[in-house]
């Protein structure tokens, strides 16, 4: 029920924190939200002066950091988190959710890192064209337009810049994760401990001359990180290239940690295709403000409610999404499948999200009991 930043969870609504508390886990939350984290102990980190003067959306102005480095918002959020763990330490288990800013614009970091890569060692991206204006989406252009409004005509030194700036805080949230796993080791719970890393979104960098994200379902944006580090070294090195979702991500931890919530979720535990190779899914879906997509092995359509318009692409002849065929004549047959697959993928969604829970099932058996002649 939440498609944005702007909803918060609605009171009473699961969710993993609060069911991993549930059962037996102490629960905290350290850094970027977006949300007070409902179930967990949240650790707020004061932003101070560290991103200056710049507000979001610069990608192209990487600058130093007046915040003090130890005190700048992300190593701070690492900071507090290795110190939240030598409180955690004890036999019982714990659950700890540590969000990061970076590589999040804007582009200002502690001052060593600005060193890290520069804008003259970055490669331009090779999926842009300036033809994409005209043969895009509505919701394309309005997505160009708001950049160049803000920034003018975007340069290749500007991509570059922006490219390099992204690479630097990659680098600075690289060193925070080692913080994190050297204190694990320090207090010998690696061994005890499952590591997740993962994203809210990608970036486009670049890419059909857009940055940011939250406007389109390109594969610079859907795509994220999902690594998993077992204790024991289970599949270490290996990749699973299977489409997956991020709604399959809470699944997947309750099957990890054996625990049968009883609660009602879209997504598919990703353990049989870890395990395996297991096929789950033969498509995933999108969803933004007023948009759904739909991406198969093969094809990606995604459409803008609003605009009453979209965009569709072959993946295996157009890998760099360049073509859009929404409106070409001889993809229509294509686009209406597609449409028939999203609005499938909805429904089914929906159905596995809200199937009765065995709580519910009971409490409806209870209601028979009434013999009033509605309830059946």
């Amino acid at each position: 029920g939440v498609q944005g930043n702007a909803k918060f969870l609605m009171e009473g609504t699961d969710n993993w924190m609060q069911t991993l508390r549930n059962h037996g886990f102490r629960c905290v939350s350290v850094g970027k939200t977006h949300l007070v984290h409902a179930g967990s102990f949240h650790l707020q980190i004061p932003p101070g002066d560290s991103f200056g003067d710049q507000g979001g959306w610069n990608h192209f102005e990487p600058a130093p950091s007046p915040e003090q480095e130890e005190l700048y918002y992300d190593i701070h959020t690492a900071r507090r988190a290795c110190a939240a763990l030598d409180k955690l330490k004890k036999t019982e288990p714990f659950a700890m959710f540590v969000g990061f800013h970076a590589p999040h614009e804007p582009y200002v970091m502690p001052e060593k890192y600005l060193a890290y890569c520069k804008p003259e060692d970055v490669p331009l991206p090779g999926n842009r064209d300036r033809s994409e204006y005209s043969s895009k989406s509505e919701g394309y252009r309005r997505r160009f337009d708001l950049f160049k409004n803000k920034f003018g005509e975007i340069t290749d030194d500007m991509v570059r810049r922006g490219i390099a700036g992204h690479h630097c805080l990659l680098k600075m949230v690289d060193d925070c994760l080692g913080m994190i796993m050297d204190k694990l080791r320090e207090q010998q719970m690696l061994d005890d401990t499952l590591v997740i890393f993962t994203s809210d979104h990608g970036e486009l960098l670049g890419e059909h001359y857009l940055f940011n994200k939250a406007g389109t379902s390109y594969e610079s944006e859907i795509r994220i990180p999902f690594m998993i580090r077992f204790p024991d070294g289970y599949k270490k090195g290996e990749c699973v290239s299977n489409l997956a979702s991020s709604i399959d991500f809470v699944p997947t931890l309750y099957e990890l940690l054996g625990i049968d919530p009883d609660v009602s979720l879209p997504g598919y535990s990703l353990m049989p295709a870890i395990r395996d190779g297991s096929e789950l899914r033969s498509y995933i879906t999108t969803t933004g403000t007023g948009t759904m997509g739909i991406r198969t092995e093969k094809h990606k359509l995604w459409y803008h409610a609003g605009d009453k318009d979209g965009e569709l692409y072959d993946l295996k002849d157009d890998p760099s999404e360049l073509r859009n065929l929404y409106h070409a004549p001889e993809a229509g047959e294509l686009r209406r499948e597609l449409f028939e697959l999203m609005l499938h993928a909805r429904v089914t969604e929906d159905n596995r999200g809200s199937r009765p829970t065995r709580s519910q099932i009971r409490l409806h058996d209870e209601a028979k009991t009434a013999f009033e002649p509605e309830i059946v």
